[in-house]
């Protein structure tokens, strides 16, 4: 996880196939939903691009994401530990720093194409800002591994007064 400074949230990289290429794209943490036996916790990562909040089920074996839901909640909301309820389950939220511990050191993951799919899908059937929880996920191939030498997109090129290219094929592990 990469944190420029004390106030910043913390970032990591995921690996996504898309339009632009496939890249490694530096995305924020925003935070956790934990249901209150505490046996299903998910990660909260804003999409830089579109500014979605997208919800993912961890699977640490493959090295997945799972997009499960987008939610409105902002980042006041997962520091003020607010309670939510999503399909009739209560969940806790929870900050950014509890956030990255599910995620044991790695800051790079690869964000499963057929599950963030399901989550567009059901987001655009239903035309609301939060989606609850999705069951179904289209079909795609898993990714288990990201191919070496895929262009890094870091989220201080994306603003305006950058200078650099958007795209690099460094490291991330090494910033």
């Amino acid at each position: 996880m990469i944190e420029n400074s004390s106030s910043a949230p913390p970032t990591i990289f995921l690996y996504t196939e898309e339009k632009r290429g496939n890249q490694l794209v530096e995305s924020v943490v925003i935070g956790q939903f934990s249901d209150f036996s505490g046996s299903e916790k998910l990660l909260v990562v804003q999409d830089p691009h579109t500014r979605i909040n997208f919800v993912y089920r961890i699977d640490a074996f493959s090295n997945n994401l799972d997009a499960v839901s987008i939610t409105h909640h902002t980042e006041a909301d997962f520091a003020a530990r607010k309670s939510i309820t999503i399909n009739g389950a209560t969940f806790k939220l929870g900050p950014p720093a509890e956030a990255v511990k599910l995620l044991r050191g790695k800051n790079q993951w690869i964000q499963d194409k057929g599950a963030i799919l399901s989550v567009l899908l059901q987001g655009a059937a239903t035309n609301t800002k939060s989606v609850g929880f999705v069951r179904s996920k289209i079909q795609r191939d898993r990714i288990e591994k990201i191919p070496p030498g895929v262009n890094v997109e870091y989220l201080r090129d994306r603003t305006p007064a950058a200078s650099a290219p958007a795209a690099d094929a460094q490291d991330p592990a090494a910033h």
